[in-house]
This record gives C-alpha cells, structure tokens and sequence, in this order.
C-alpha cells in the first residue's frame, strides 16, 4: 500500500507540474510581431526617425491585459538624444493627440532593445505603439521585411499624420508580449486533478498508518 502511495503521490506532483508549466508558458502572449522568426534579420526599409517624423503602429487587445515586453529596430545612428516610445489610444485610421497612456524614454536606443515596463496595464480595445524622438535625435525604426503586413502611420515635417500604405513598404519591426490574465482551462484541470490526489494519498497515509500500528 506504501508504493501505491507514492506512486499516487508522484503522478499529482507530476500533474501539478505540468499544471504550472503550462499557466507559466501561458503568461506570455504576443499580441503583436512584425519581426520575422530570426530578430537579427531585419532587410526592411529603415523608416526614418527624426524631429517631426514619428512612427505609430497599430494593434489590438482583446482581453484587459499588461504589457510584459516591448522588443524594437529603433536605433540612433547619428545626432544626439533619445526616442519616447509609448502606448495611445487608437479611435481611428491615423494618431490623434499625444496623450500617452504609458510612455518610457530611451536614452541610447540600439537595434532589438527589450523593454520591460511595468505596470503598464491596457483594457481591451485598440491601440497605437509609437515613436518620438527627441530634437537631436537622428535614427530609424527598421522594418523586419520589406512586404507590407498592414497599414501604419508616420507623422510629416508639418506634424500632420499620414497613412503608409506602399506595398513595397514593411511595418516597422516590433513585438508586444502581454501578461495572460487567465490560464487557459486545461492548465486548470491539470492543476486540480495533481491536487486532488495529493489530497487522496495525505488522507491515505494516516489510515495506513493506523492499520500497521
């Protein structure tokens, strides 16, 4: 009976394991990536970033969420100072205002840098990744491929957004990664089916031991 036990014992822990596994993997999901499977290889048209010419790119969340990690192409290639790189609000086909949702500032921005924010928590809705640099600054925001994925937008010396549209033209390389607010149900059953019979095998063991005594 003792084996039998531990042989309970060790198929829960096994399921509970495999539970946390899978709410672990779980709790990242990409919500956006217009990087190709390789982030080092990025043949795309470099989309200028300059004073007067920001970069927004759309995408969507379909459940209240966290951004977990931000990974760019944005890199300063000559001048001086940073990029603002931040979340607004998407009503429309193109920006409107600079109200940032959340915002954090790169001071030396190079090619396929992380960023880790936190707190940066989103209801589900539609949303714009977007570029600003600062006076000084002189650089680009990559593209990944130069096929176009979707439409995106940049802003004109007169500060005026327009729509990019070429099809010669890929979306600027970027991937958002977002915190999974619910595992998924299997992960669930896992994790209740270990815990069930861990409960099983500790109610088991006092009456075995009742019974050798």
């Amino acid at each position: 009976m003792t084996r039998h036990t531990h042989a309970v014992t060790k198929i829960a822990a096994v399921l509970l394991l495999c539970g946390l596994t899978a709410h672990a993997h779980a709790s990242g999901t990409v919500v956006l990536d217009t990087y190709q499977s390789d982030i080092s290889w990025l043949d795309g048209w470099p989309n200028p970033l300059a004073q007067g010419q920001d970069i927004a790119i759309p995408f969507a969340l379909a459940d209240a969420t966290s951004i977990q990690s931000i990974l760019t192409s944005i890199e300063r290639t000559d001048g001086s100072g940073g990029v603002t790189v931040g979340i607004l609000a998407r009503g429309g086909a193109l920006p409107t205002g600079t109200t940032w949702l959340y915002s954090t500032h790169l001071a030396d921005p190079v090619v396929n840098t992380w960023l880790t924010p936190s707190g940066w928590a989103l209801d589900a809705g539609n949303y714009w990744l977007v570029a600003m640099p600062d006076s000084g600054f002189i650089g680009q925001w990559q593209s990944a491929t130069s096929d176009a994925t979707a439409n995106w937008a940049r802003s004109t010396s007169t500060g005026a957004w327009v729509t990019v549209d070429s099809p010669f033209i890929g979306m600027p390389a970027a991937r958002i990664t977002v915190t999974s607010a619910v595992p998924e149900p299997s992960t669930y059953g896992l994790m209740l089916a270990g815990g069930l019979l861990l409960a099983a095998a500790a109610r088991r063991r006092p009456f075995n031991a009742s019974q050798q005594g």
